[in-house]
C-alpha cells in the first residue's frame, strides 16, 4: 500500500455512449484533489466475462488470469466509487457480474456510489447500497446522485455537455469524494 489512500474508480456502464466515463473522469480530479491517488477501474476497458471460475468467490479460489488479475487490483485499493447509472431501475449487469467475481476482497474497503439517471440513479444506487452492505464494504455517506435535465441531451440522445452535467452535483461530489478520502486515510493508518 502506498503512503496515499489509493481510491479505485469503477465504471460501470459498458455501453459505447455512456455518461459514466465523463462523471469517473471528474472524480479522478477530485480524489487527487483530496489527496488520495485515483485508480481508474473502467469495466469496459477491463471486459471481464461473465463469471467464469469454477470455484464461488467466497473459496478466494481463482484460477482464470482475468480473476486473479482484478483481485489484485481490488486488493490494492483503500476505497472505491462506483460510478453507475440507472438502467430500468437497477444497475447494470458489468457492475453486478463485476462485484460478483470477488468477496473477501471487497470487506472492510470504504465505498461511496456515485449514480445518475433521470431520478438521479435512486433505484440503482439503492440496489447498489443493498449488495455492497451484503458483501462488507463501508459506505462512506450516501453517496451522490446525479438527476437528468432534458435539455442536457440533443437530439440523438447523446450528452451535450459534460462538464455542466457534473458541475451541477460538482459541491456534493467533492464532499463525498473528500469524506471517502479521509475515512479512507484512516483506514490505512489505523493498519
Amino acid at each position: 500500500m502506498s503512503a496515499r489512500p489509493q481510491i479505485g474508480i469503477i465504471v460501470g456502464s459498458t455501453r459505447p455512449v455512456r455518461v459514466g466515463r465523463t462523471v469517473a473522469d471528474e472524480v479522478v480530479t477530485l480524489v487527487e484533489a483530496a489527496g488520495a491517488d485515483a485508480v481508474m477501474l473502467d469495466l469496459r476497458e477491463i471486459g471481464l466475462p461473465l463469471l467464469d471460475e469454477a470455484m464461488t468467490p467466497a473459496t478466494g479460489v481463482r484460477s482464470n488470469p482475468h480473476t486473479i488479475a482484478w483481485a489484485e487490483q481490488i486488493v490494492a485499493l483503500d476505497g472505491v466509487v462506483f460510478v453507475t447509472p440507472d438502467y430500468n431501475a437497477g444497475y447494470p449487469a458489468a457492475l453486478k457480474n463485476a462485484i460478483d467475481y470477488l468477496k473477501a476482497e471487497w470487506v472492510g474497503k470504504q465505498a461511496v456510489v456515485v449514480s445518475y439517471g433521470w431520478a438521479g440513479g435512486r433505484s440503482a444506487a439503492a440496489q447498489l447500497h443493498a449488495v455492497l452492505d451484503h458483501i462488507g464494504l463501508v459506505r462512506s455517506g450516501d453517496g451522490v446522485r446525479m438527476p437528468f435535465e432534458g435539455a442536457d441531451f440533443d437530439e440523438s440522445q447523446r450528452l451535450l455537455d459534460g462538464r455542466a452535467f457534473v458541475g451541477r452535483s460538482i459541491d456534493e461530489l467533492r464532499e463525498s469524494v473528500a469524506g471517502l478520502v479521509a475515512a479512507s486515510a484512516r483506514e490505512l493508518v489505523a493498519a
